[in-house]
């Protein structure tokens, strides 16, 4: 008999792609394929996942203050759109029974603080009261729809290029079609977003949209088939949903269920690179080499893994290698996003003088956007004015680079050293207040989202700019200071954004099923939110991760159908 591999497969990446592949490996049903052949010779399939922080979830960070512990926070992504996005809908809904509720967005008496004037959303449908230079037909068409508002320029503009939109958008067919549809003579995939939008928006017209929409990514430059796709996932229409007790439940509970059916779960182990080896029964195997000096030998290796941290792995074997200029070329498929997140938690709710509780406000200052976050286990509930509450700063792209130059750290740690390690040159942290904490978690969820929470901390002078520019927005000359911060800058090593979107030029229907698999002869696999067709949502992992599953042999799952 022939010596068998370390492992039959190594999943490399504990976010939800990775353990939601580990998961299904080891649990559901196989079909003819190379996961039944190998279980079949070992007497059960062998899975092994490497994670190289101390926790399984990836850009899924759900965390709850010690001041707050009944309240949980979302610091990497916080929702899904239902019912479009099946999978992570019928995996929270249907397999893990977990227990949801709608998140509110939009609310018209929010507030919009735009060119230093403080407007409320209802008003953002009158042009001559915002502090924009419209054109003409951009003015009257604003002001002649209910409940308009300039980030509603884009999807004119874009109806006005593609008739069909609404009517493709309406049957769920909306991606077929933007496949089929040429601009000069061209797909979709090979125009930019905003080059097509500058065709006749205005350009203040642009900058109010850009600015109205809350996400600086949905104006920008890339991929024009993909981007108008995910414009249309931030419509007033969509329903989005939460997890009441933290999207990181959902990798938490797979965690549980993978290691329950036998799968081997490492934390703190980076992988440092791979190279082919040839195993005891001749076949092709994959040899893992670990920054500790370790190594591993597999049949395969799946990389759940984005853009940025395959390339800091070694450049070296029949992947990686500098002779392989094919897949460096297809790795640059995609850009990294840059996404921000910093919560603060204040003694009161502050924020309600204004006439403000719920839902998110909008400002062209770096914070972007402010949402009023739900309290309460069930996530729904909203404080009263004298009790204490939460409110989130989100951004991205261009305004992530103010707020990481009141964090020292970020440089170094992008240069190498993990979270949490000792920076010399830091700037001072934020002391939370001295109010008395609650008793540490019994259960081991909330263990896990306390210390989430405090193994990231922000600096004091980014808690007192974002405080600064909460009043200015707010129309509000003082308040209470905060009492506690968490944030997290997801341009940092080892993710590089904390979403991607596909490049011009490409076509992601086809990189899809090129970078699942880079080389047919060769049992290197990549799953995840990165390089797939549902960029910036877990359901892009989950996409990847069945595709990597079905070229293993395993069906789709009977929850999917």
């Amino acid at each position: 008999m022939h010596e068998l591999p370390d492992v039959d497969i190594a999943i490399v990446g504990g976010g939800i792609g990775g353990i939601y592949a580990g998961w299904r490996l080891m649990t559901s049903p196989r079909g003819p394929g190379l996961a039944a052949d190998w279980a079949n010779e070992r007497g059960s399939l062998k899975v092994a996942l490497f994670e190289g922080s101390d926790r399984i979830g990836g850009r899924l960070l759900s965390a709850r203050s010690p001041l707050m512990p009944d309240t949980t926070a979302e610091i990497g992504g916080m929702r899904y759109v239902s019912p479009a996005q099946k999978r992570v809908k019928g995996l929270v809904e249907t397999v893990l029974r977990l227990p949801t509720h709608r998140q509110t967005v939009d609310v018209s008496d929010n507030i919009a603080f735009l060119r230093g004037r403080l407007l409320r959303n209802a008003a953002l449908g009158n042009p001559a009261a915002l502090p924009y230079w419209f054109d003409l037909d951009e003015a009257a068409w604003l002001a002649a729809r209910k409940d308009s508002n300039p980030a509603m320029l884009i999807a004119r503009e874009l109806i006005l290029l593609m008739p069909k939109i609404p009517e493709k958008l309406k049957s769920g067919k909306l991606r077929s079609y933007l496949e089929t549809v040429e601009i000069d003579g061209l797909p979709l995939w090979r125009h930019g977003f905003w080059n097509l939008l500058a065709r006749h928006i205005s350009p203040d017209g642009y900058n109010a949209a850009r600015a109205t929409i809350g996400y600086d990514c949905l104006g920008g430059n890339t991929n024009a088939l993909d981007l108008i796709t995910e414009f249309f996932d931030f419509t007033p229409d969509v329903e989005y949903l939460m997890v009441n007790q933290g999207y990181e439940t959902v990798p938490w509970q797979l965690q549980q269920k993978f290691r329950e059916a036998g799968g081997e779960v490492t934390v703190e182990r980076w992988l440092d690179g791979f190279v082919g080896t040839k195993l005891d029964d001749g076949s092709q195997g994959v040899q893992l080499n670990f920054r500790d000096g370790g190594r591993l030998s597999a049949r395969a290796i799946v990389l759940a893994m984005p853009r940025r941290a395959i390339e800091l792995l070694r450049p070296e074997g029949e992947i990686l290698g500098p002779e392989n200029t094919k897949f460096r070329h297809d790795l640059a498929s995609v850009s990294g996003i840059p996404l921000f997140k910093l919560f603060l938690l204040y003694s009161e709710s502050w924020w309600q003088a204004a006439g403000v509780c719920r839902g998110r406000s909008l400002t062209d200052m770096p914070l972007r956007q402010c949402y009023y976050w739900p309290i309460g286990p069930k996530g729904d509930g909203v404080p009263k004015p004298t009790e204490p509450g939460l409110v989130m700063a989100y951004d991205d792209l261009l305004n992530v680079d103010f707020w990481a130059a009141l964090d020292t750290r970020a440089e170094v740690h992008k240069a190498g050293l993990p979270l949490g390690a000792h920076v010399p040159h830091a700037l001072p942290m934020f002391a939370r207040a001295a109010i008395s904490e609650t008793p540490p978690p019994r259960d081991p969820f909330s263990a896990r989202l306390r210390a989430n929470w405090q193994s990231h901390r922000a600096t004091r002078p980014m808690v007192e700019e974002l405080h600064r520019q909460l009043l200015q927005m707010h129309g509000i000359d003082s308040a209470p200071e905060p009492i506690d911060a968490a944030y997290m800058d997801w341009s940092r090593d080892p993710y590089g954004g904390g979403v991607h979107l596909w490049n011009v030029n490409y076509n992601s229907g086809d990189m899809v099923t090129v970078m699942t698999q880079p080389d047919e002869s060769f049992p290197c696999y990549i799953c995840g939110e990165a390089y797939s067709t549902n960029q910036t949502w877990a359901e892009g992992a989950l996409e990847t991760a069945e595709i990597v599953l079905r070229r293993l042999g395993l069906p789709q799952a009977d929850w999917l159908a």
